[in-house]
């Protein structure tokens, strides 16, 4: 006699492929949840600042500063503060008040990191730097 198989010990095809339709639908929901969710954190610029042109302003204030002889030419930190420049242009034709605007909070933000300032200066060159990759920056001195 042959052994007998108990009903039990195997799945149904119907419950394998529902099983495996209700995963797929459950990780399109959850992609979907998480794609969406990205667009919906409300507007906010960088270190308080009160506008896309001074959060640039003072982006590249901080680029301009990191290196105090100045960023060689086609390095990082000449790439971003090239992309704050940039950005700048693309937001108002005078450049000139976002760049103050932007100087001074960045002075304000220094001082009162105080003994810790230079650390704090790399803190915020990070920081900027992912936001212009938000932007759509590329990087090419990472390649």
């Amino acid at each position: 006699m042959g052994t007998l198989r108990e009903v039990d010990d195997e799945f149904s095809p119907w419950f394998v492929w529902g099983g495996g339709c209700v995963l797929a639908l459950l990780l399109l929901v959850l992609f979907w949840q998480t794609w969406k969710s990205q667009f919906a954190a409300p507007p906010g610029y960088l270190f308080g600042t009160a506008s896309q042109e001074i959060e640039a302003g003072y982006c590249l204030t901080v680029a301009q500063v990191i290196v105090p002889s100045g960023a060689p030419i086609g390095s990082y930190f000449d790439e971003a503060a090239q992309f704050w420049v940039k950005r700048l242009k693309d937001l108002t034709p005078d450049m000139g008040p976002a760049i103050t605007a932007g100087r001074a909070k960045f002075g304000r933000d220094k001082v009162a990191a105080g003994a810790k300032s230079e650390f704090w200066v790399q803190f915020a060159m990070d920081a900027c730097s992912n936001r212009a990759l938000t932007y759509g920056a590329h990087f090419r001195s990472f390649d």
